[in-house]
């Protein structure tokens, strides 16, 4: 078999597109294969009528690599001459549009971009940045075409860095299914909002949770366009946790300097005690981390209050129950530790009227 026979049953071309063979470039250590359109008519792109053929254009599209040669179709692709819509290009079975890739070889990066940076898949198959950003993107608007209606009932609202100096960009998903929904630039009220104005009024009625951090212009997005808003908010654990933890530190700071102006160094180097896990602990700093919540440190105090919080997370009841549970919980705040309570009545404030953060 030659290499034009084995390019006719590799690629499978359906009529009238016809492999016509093959020549080996050894110098630039590539295959290109020939392909030439048999018909007398060609059909229009925007209607399918078979036309006339206007002209045709000579085109190269890389295909999947033949022993580490790369593989290049070639054809002479037909314009149509269609009364309606004028003279057009017609599509190729093997490619998309304009583009310069083959299907087969555009699944092939997709594959690589699942498990390596775009800079790596560039590498790896001679192809450019650019190259490589354009077949992504061809691929991402292929899947908006067939994601069809949108119903989410539990999305999420974060942020992320993608450049220096901290340019961010809002990234909304469907939580139930792992899928993507909209991408905006920044970080700002509009950035989400853009993303809720795009659904309708049955969409946003069917949402039952809406989780985000602490982030203002987010709650302040879904405020305005989400129906019972309040009801639906949902703040992560990570950030809930974040916040207290940050209130333990900013004690154990406060009061350290204080007993070290007394000649007391008890706090000095537990930085770390006061966030370990309790599992991951050893025996040694179990027992000094005992000896400090058992003291009347103010330090202890806020430890116990964001100890009692992280209990919230495993609690299932009716709204009712999970108001008395944020109730008792808030009343444990240490009356003298300024920094918790207010890291506390934040979240109290802001979840007035809504469920506890239970993401």
């Amino acid at each position: 078999m030659d290499m034009g026979d084995a390019a006719r049953k590799i690629l499978r071309l359906p009529d009238p597109w016809v492999a016509e063979g093959a020549v080996v470039l050894e110098d630039r250590k590539e295959v290109g294969v020939r392909v030439t359109f048999k018909a007398n008519k060609a059909p229009c792109p925007e209607c399918g009528e078979d036309c006339k053929k206007h002209d045709s254009v000579e085109r190269r599209w890389r295909h999947l690599d033949m022993w580490d040669y790369q593989t290049w179709i070639v054809s002479r692709v037909p314009r149509s001459s269609c009364e309606r819509h004028g003279v057009k290009k017609i599509d190729v079975p093997w490619a998309d549009g304009w583009a310069r890739f083959t299907a087969q070889f555009e699944c092939v990066v997709i594959d690589w971009l699942q498990v390596a940076s775009m800079t790596a898949t560039a590498r790896n198959l001679s192809l450019t940045w650019d190259q490589v950003n354009g077949i992504q993107e061809r691929a991402v608007r292929r899947g908006l075409q067939r994601r069809g209606a949108l119903a989410p009932k539990r999305i999420g609202a974060d942020e992320t860095s993608f450049q220096k100096r901290h340019e961010y960009v809002t990234i909304v998903t469907d939580q139930e299914k792992g899928t993507v929904l909209h991408v905006a630039d920044d970080r700002k009220t509009g950035s989400l909002a853009s993303s809720i104005r795009s659904l309708d009024k049955s969409q946003l009625e069917g949402i039952e949770v809406v989780a985000m951090d602490m982030h203002k212009p987010y709650i302040r997005a879904g405020a305005m366009h989400v129906p019972s808003f309040a009801d639906k908010l949902c703040f992560d654990r990570f950030h809930v946790a974040q916040h207290l933890n940050h209130a333990v530190d900013r004690m154990r700071r406060i009061e350290n300097r204080r007993l070290v102006a007394d000649g007391d160094e008890s706090l000095k180097g537990t930085k770390h005690h006061w966030f370990k896990s309790p599992k991951s602990m050893s025996r040694k700093l179990e027992r000094e981390l005992t000896t400090l919540i058992d003291s009347s440190l103010l330090v202890a105090q806020v430890w116990a209050v964001k100890e009692a919080a992280s209990k919230l997370w495993n609690y299932k009841p009716g709204p009712g129950r999970r108001r008395s549970e944020l109730g008792c919980w808030s009343g444990r705040k240490p009356s003298r530790a300024r920094r918790c309570k207010r890291r506390s009545t934040r979240l109290e404030t802001t979840h007035s009227g809504s469920p506890l953060p239970s993401c």
